[in-house]
């Protein structure tokens, strides 16, 4: 397929073939644009940094230098200018080249999978966002083209029990028995990606397409129902990403990122659609896939050699992306589609954690650079995401390079003239890269005297960005310093290890695990403070915006979890008018204590989760005689005498389990191991409780249900 060709609804409403040729001209008039923009500021910031080191000759640590900040300030260059360029598209009020133009409302709706994988995650929060969808959906009449899938990978045995009784209580709540499919593999193969593989092998061709959310995920009926007509109308659309908005958080720093996010991200959005058209990219979820083509070109290959850089792929969206565009489809960015939202890590440790994850997955998309038949842009977005963890060490290197220089200098005592004009110019020059976008989203937002308000008034937005951008400056050194030490681990051999991301707020981690974790930042601040005043004050005064984050590391990441700072800062529309599908709760009621030890015992958590496993289809004694044994075990010697492995495969034999709740109850408590003794009397006192007629009926009525579903 050509490069350039375009179908689907875009071309119809272009009209002849003049005209189409006209369209494919004009979006490569757009590339050219935004690189020539981004090399013009590339090479006078160059130049002028040329002009400053090598006013007196050159020293190999000048000349490395130099190429660090050249690939450094390029990479600024082109975030400038994206958000230079989304301004002007949204000033201008239309954009003719955008794929929610083919937007109608008439178009009929396909049959479409709704799937979210799961990953021993917080049961209400992924039953409440499914639930609000769902709800979302029947109040618009068009729930029955969709299906819901929870996809489980989580091998925490409670966590897996607490699914499948959310499970349960969200089907019984919404009638969803049918509709709402929850499955739990045994083993994680290859993680989110392998997850979402198994279930388009194994029910793929039920769906036309599919809408992949995280488990923070939340999307409106309405949005959900846009890409599916989106889809349909623009045939060669393989994938079409929303641009989700950060939502529900609490703490100081998931508000502060939170609106930034908000007020930012407009303008960079608009921009990113400008140049990139129907060679976008795929973020991993809030994104609709059209599922045949997916499934027969989307395999992920295995890397050579061994993890971290090698192995099987950890970050798989943007490899998924570039595989579906080399097989001809078309990958777009609804940047503009209204009720996509997400969360995010609740404070700056967490943030943290799954930065050294997602550093992992994009350091190993250098092997695709080296791939064939991968398109330019879809290089160039790999290039983007490895240099979004690649670009600390660089910064990293520069400044200990020039810091390095100047002390031969020092020693040497050699006095270093420079030009003052082409410093001055290049300072300058670098401010408005770094905080000319924040200026243009502000115009922007501004200028939409209906939005403002919104956001609790210009005042309030004034001072949330200046607050902003004081916690940005002080946070970026942190997560230089955290970035750095990834990549310098990943390329040591260092992999990851894969744990659940904490997604509620609370108080955050304590002083003690905070100390543990930054106590080398002020260390290092302090250190690289005196060696700066040693080189020379002005070395000094350059370098204390990063020494000054370095040093304050340890309360900022306190302050960060907290939720009692700033409350009336930081606001966003979706806190101050939230559309019903965020104010919506899910509540489940669980028993307190062990959720395994409830598996065995009570009868409804019992029946739930039997009814969901699946029988054994061949006899292997090896594995009867492996079960059975865990099951002696579990009843002699109690429920704390097996391994989290070893509760995963009692609870992946239904039939064992059974008979192990019926083992239990019908033995006499004397000759019970104790544990099981003091279980059971736990369970008859909670049960002893006088309960209202309400209560019994609602205790009744899921059984019925449930009975009746099996």
């Amino acid at each position: 397929m050509n490069e350039n060709h375009r179908s689907g609804k875009l071309v119809e409403l272009i009209g002849s073939q003049g005209i189409k040729e006209a369209f494919q001209k004009k979006i490569g008039q757009r590339r050219w644009a935004v690189a020539l923009v981004t090399l013009g500021i590339s090479l006078l910031g160059w130049w002028l940094m040329i002009d400053i080191v090598g006013a007196q000759g050159w020293t190999p640590l000048e000349v490395l230098e130099t190429g660090l900040f050249g690939i450094l300030f390029a990479n600024l260059a082109f975030g400038f200018t994206q958000a230079f360029l989304g301004f002007l598209v949204l000033a201008e009020g239309h954009e003719p080249l955008k794929i929610t133009n083919t937007l109608d409302e008439t178009t009929p709706l396909a049959s479409t999978a709704v799937v979210m994988p799961v990953y021993n995650e917080d049961a209400e929060i992924v039953f409440g966002n499914v639930q609000a969808l769902y709800r979302s959906l029947q109040q618009r009449h068009e729930l029955e083209s969709y299906d819901f899938y929870i996809l489980s990978d989580s091998t925490d045995p409670a966590k897996a029990v607490e699914e499948e009784l959310a499970w349960s209580d969200i089907c019984r709540q919404t009638n969803g028995f049918g509709k709402i499919h929850y499955r739990r593999r045994k083993l994680p193969v290859n993680r989110k990606s392998g997850n979402i593989a198994d279930f388009c092998r194994r029910w793929g061709h039920r769906h036309r397409y599919m809408i992949v959310l995280d488990a923070d995920s939340l999307m409106t009926g309405a949005a959900v129902s846009s890409l599916v007509r989106l889809m349909e109308t623009n045939p060669r659309a393989g994938i079409i990403q929303t641009m989700p908005r950060l939502v529900k958080t609490e703490t100081l720093f998931g508000r502060i990122q939170q609106f930034a996010s908000r007020v930012y991200s407009p303008i960079f959005a608009a921009g990113l659609n400008f140049w990139q058209q129907g060679s976008g990219n795929y973020w991993g979820h809030n994104a609709i896939i059209r599922v045949s083509p997916f499934l027969g070109s989307c395999a992920l290959p295995g890397l050579p050699g061994k993890e971290p850089l090698g192995g099987r792929i950890l970050s798989h969206d943007f490899v998924e992306a570039a595989l579906m565009r080399n097989a001809g489809w078309e990958v777009w960015f609804a940047y503009d589609l209204d009720g996509s939202y997400e969360g995010l890590p609740p404070n700056l440790t967490e943030f943290v954690k799954r930065d050294r994850r997602w550093c992992q997955g994009n350091l190993q998309h250098m092997w695709f650079l080296l791939a064939q038949n991968i398109r330019a842009i879809s290089r160039l977005h790999l290039v983007q995401g490895i240099l979004a963890y690649a670009s600390a060490p660089l910064l990293v290197m520069f400044v200990l390079f020039g810091g390095l220089q100047a002390g031969i200098d020092r020693l040497q005592e050699r006095v270093g003239t420079f030009s003052a004009a082409s410093a001055g110019v290049l300072l300058l020059m670098t401010l408005i890269l770094l905080f000319g976008p924040k200026v243009l989203s502000l115009l922007h937002l501004f200028a939409r005297r209906a939005e403002i308000t919104s956001f609790g008034g210009p005042f309030r937005v004034l001072v949330s960005v200046v607050f902003e951008i004081l916690f940005s400056v002080l946070i970026a050194p942190v997560l230089v310093w955290f970035h750095t030490r990834f990549v310098l681990r990943n390329i040591a051999g260092q992999t990851v290890i894969w744990n659940t991301q904490t997604r509620a707020g609370g108080d955050g981690p304590g002083w003690n695990e905070i100390v543990r974790e930054y106590w080398p930042l002020p260390i290092a601040g302090v250190g690289f403070g005196a060696l700066a005043w040693w080189i020379a004050p002005s070395f000094l005064a350059w370098l204390s915006p990063m020494l000054i984050g370095l040093l304050l590391a340890i309360p900022l990441a306190k302050l960060s979890g907290r939720t009692d700072l700033f409350r009336s800062l930081f606001l966003t529309p979706e806190e101050l008018e939230p559309p019903q599908e965020l104010t919506a709760r899910f509540q489940l009621q669980l028993r307190e204590g062990d959720q395994f030890v409830h598996a065995v015992l009570d009868p409804f958590y019992n029946a739930v989760h039997v009814a969901l496993q699946r029988s054994r289809e061949i006899d292997a004694p090896a594995v009867g005689g492996y079960v059975a044994t865990l099951a002696t075990k579990l009843f002699k010697e109690g429920p704390e005498s097996l391994t989290s492995q070893e509760k995963r495969a009692l609870l992946a034999d239904g039939e064992t389990l059974a008979y192990m709740h019926n083992l239990v109850w019908k033995t006499p408590s004397a000759m019970l191991n104790p544990a099981w003794a003091r279980a059971l009397e736990q369970y008859r006192s909670s049960c002893r409780r006088p309960r209202s007629k309400s209560e019994d009926l609602e205790r009744n009525l899921p059984k019925t249900q449930s009975a009746a579903a099996a």
